[in-house]
């Protein structure tokens, strides 16, 4: 269903850095149907040349958290029920998050912070007669009003997006995990992050499965798996953090250790069932794919968390082309995004629910 509001202006929040990278993408989509109009770090706006009706179909960018239309500025909160009745719908889901993530996420004190500024928005624009979803993850089909908080006395950013499958449910599509002291690697954070857009990253949703890394080294990304309670199979030549060779978990969550490049692995050195297989090699795409598809082919995961290095423009250009490899060997449509905690990097995502 479409709101009774003209799309004159469209948004997308993506990495602070990366706005180059967005505004490419969208370019390359849409071509000159869109006029960039306005930038500030992680936070990209758009003009149509045609104000009509807009709907979003197709996937969500790769470089984008949030797209969809803008709604206006704010200049203090008092302004966003007249913004937020523009769209004529009940009940409204309120999705309220910083322009700006860190690369290393929020503490926990943080994210209070922003949870107070959140009940604050929503009592004001209860207050003002609009009905509010309770909680924030959106379910498909809901209008998701979008405040974005900037710096300290910045006015706030008010879009809107409707959501489905395709798109993050949490707001500003920022899983709250903050990379803890001390952890092996920031692979950890990006493991945390995937799982969550992947929805397993509940404390033991990967109990009793079996997951595969590529490029395990020094061990980031397989401690977080270790902490959902999968059973994981590292193939790397580096040394393992100590943490990780050590992990003993319920239902024999454990590390073992392959020291070999991925293109040495042999068959018989992996588990009759792999339930995901993860990569993370600092190798071109082209080359960590091919070693994927060798090992997917015959082991048939159900869960693919490929982290794909995009080091220059040519690659960005390219990653239709990896997400077209991706497809013959996939288990479910694979979807690229770039997760908050990625650098100059991707992650491709697919999973096969049983």
């Amino acid at each position: 269903m479409n709101p009774p509001v003209p799309a004159s202006f469209l948004f997308a929040t993506c990495n602070a850095g990366r706005e180059g990278s967005l505004k490419g993408e969208i370019r390359s989509r849409y071509g000159a149907a869109l006029v960039p109009t306005f930038l500030r770090p992680g936070l990209v706006t758009w003009k149509r040349r045609d104000a009509s009706m807009w709907e979003e179909t197709g996937p969500l960018p790769v470089f984008a958290h949030v797209f969809g239309q803008s709604l206006g500025m704010a200049k203090t909160e008092s302004d966003l029920p007249a913004l937020a009745a523009r769209l004529g719908e009940a009940p409204l889901r309120l999705h309220v998050f910083p322009r700006v993530l860190p690369e290393n996420g929020f503490s926990k004190e943080e994210w209070a912070r922003i949870d107070e500024r959140r009940t604050g928005i929503a009592r004001t624009l209860e207050q003002a007669g609009l009905a509010l979803a309770p909680g924030e993850k959106a379910q498909n089909g809901e209008a998701v009003v979008d405040v974005i908080l900037g710096d300290p006395g910045e006015a706030l950013f008010v879009g809107w997006h409707r959501h489905d499958a395709r798109r993050r449910p949490f707001p500003g599509g920022m899983p709250r995990a903050s990379l803890p002291d001390g952890a092996p690697s920031r692979a950890w954070l990006k493991m945390e992050q995937a799982l969550a857009c992947l929805g397993l990253d509940e404390p033991a949703s990967l109990r009793g499965r079996c997951a595969v890394e590529l490029g395990s080294a020094p061990g980031g990304g397989s401690l977080a798996l270790l902490g959902h309670g999968a059973r994981v199979v590292g193939v790397d030549p580096g040394e393992m953090d100590p943490r990780v060779l050590a992990h003993a978990g319920p239902e024999g969550a454990a590390f073992t250790h392959l020291p070999i490049a991925a293109g040495e692995v042999a068959f018989g050195d992996l588990p009759r069932r792999v339930d995901l297989l993860v990569s993370d090699m600092n190798l071109a795409p082209p080359v960590a794919l091919r070693y994927v598809e060798r090992l997917q082919r015959r082991v048939r995961a159900r869960t693919l968390v490929l982290t794909l290095k995009i080091n220059d423009a040519k690659m960005e250009s390219s990653i239709p082309d990896f997400l077209g490899q991706v497809r013959r060997f996939s288990p479910a449509e694979p979807r690229a995004t770039q997760l908050p905690s990625n650098r100059r990097e991707i992650t491709v995502l697919a999973h096969a629910p049983r």
